[in-house]
């Protein structure tokens, strides 16, 4: 079944942000909702906006200045998550949501909040169909209760850390422009991150029949994964696409990695895409750092020049300076052109 791209669908702006000064204005602010805010506590309201899309997810972080009841309904066939900033006795359906708890619904009728004063909360909406592929591709299963019944989630603190970080980041530097958004290559990286949030929320742990792989398959599934990574710039796989192309599941990888290479497939193939961007700032292959970023699949400028600095001691923009100043970077050599 073919899915609609939830950006392309709604015509919205790939991010944007939206101030309001009244209530129902700023209901209307969200795109791709359906919902009536009514403003329960006294004074001067104001609302705050950051939204940010791909094509099959939106993220956004929503700020409230006074109590409101929100009815809000999501489009049919996407998944809502909500995770608040502190413990802010924030209700859903009026069950009140417990510390350390996200709100979840997959459902596209009517529903109930009711939030707080000083409200914070970042929300992703994803196609639910690409939320089912990827996983597929993980190897997981989803909890089917929490997508019918709008609710609340106990979340694992590493999970919810990794959540929050993760769309502030996100969404932050996505309003003021500082991402590599303009590649498609890490536009995929960014929305495969989100989901994989997401379902780390959601997803149901699965039994796994490949647990007991020797070590040659194990160091075959290593080998395969990192040539696949390092020989497709422009098409960098993320590791959704090596567990499909590989035909293992995420934890089958996971245990690949640790036994052959020590460490997660996540941080060992990471370190193999900032040598290969080292590689083309050295030799001249990129003028711009974010280009260079973006096309091996980095979606966070910010993120790849701590992840750069911490791994190489330097700088991506020194790397690139150094190679423009040197007789070698000055011009690429015939068989770089």
């Amino acid at each position: 079944m073919a899915k609609a791209a939830l950006h392309s669908s709604l015509s919205a702006p790939a991010a944007r942000q939206a101030l309001a000064n009244d209530v129902d204005e700023h209901a209307a602010n969200l795109a791709g909702w359906q919902q009536r805010y009514d403003q329960l506590s006294r004074g001067a309201f104001r609302g705050e906006i950051a939204e940010l899309w791909f094509d099959d997810v939106q993220v956004f972080r929503e700020r409230t200045s006074h109590a409101v009841r929100q009815a809000c309904s999501i489009r049919p066939g996407t998944v809502w998550c909500g995770v608040t900033l502190a413990h802010d006795g924030s209700r859903i359906e009026g069950h009140l949501v417990g510390e350390g708890g996200v709100m979840v619904s997959g459902n596209p009728a009517e529903f109930e909040l009711s939030t707080p004063d000083r409200h914070d909360i970042l929300g992703i909406v994803a196609s639910r169909t690409s939320l089912h592929e990827v996983a597929q591709a993980l190897g997981t299963a989803l909890n089917g209760d929490a997508l019918e019944h709008p609710t609340w989630l106990a979340c694992p603190p590493e999970a919810r850390a990794q959540l929050v970080h993760g769309l502030s980041q996100l969404v932050g530097e996505g309003v003021a422009g500082r991402n590599c958004h303009a590649s498609a290559q890490s536009r995929r990286f960014a929305q495969h991150a989100v989901l994989e949030s997401l379902l780390a929320v959601l997803a149901t742990p699965q039994a796994d029949s490949h647990e007991c792989l020797s070590f040659e398959r194990r160091r075959r599934l290593v080998r395969a994964a990192c040539e696949a990574t390092i020989s497709q710039a422009d098409a960098v796989p993320t590791v959704p696409d090596l567990c499909a192309r590989l035909h293992v599941s995420r934890r089958t990888l996971q245990y690949a990695f640790e036994t052959v290479a020590g460490t997660s497939p996540v941080l060992y193939l990471r370190a193999l895409r900032l040598n290969a961007v080292r590689r083309d700032l050295r030799a001249g292959r990129a003028t711009k750092v974010q280009d260079a970023a973006a096309r091996h699949g980095f979606w966070s400028l910010s993120q790849f020049s701590s992840d750069y600095r911490q791994q190489f001691a330097e700088r991506p923009s020194q790397t690139l300076e150094r190679a423009c100043t040197s007789p070698r970077g000055a011009a690429p050599s015939q068989a770089q052109r």
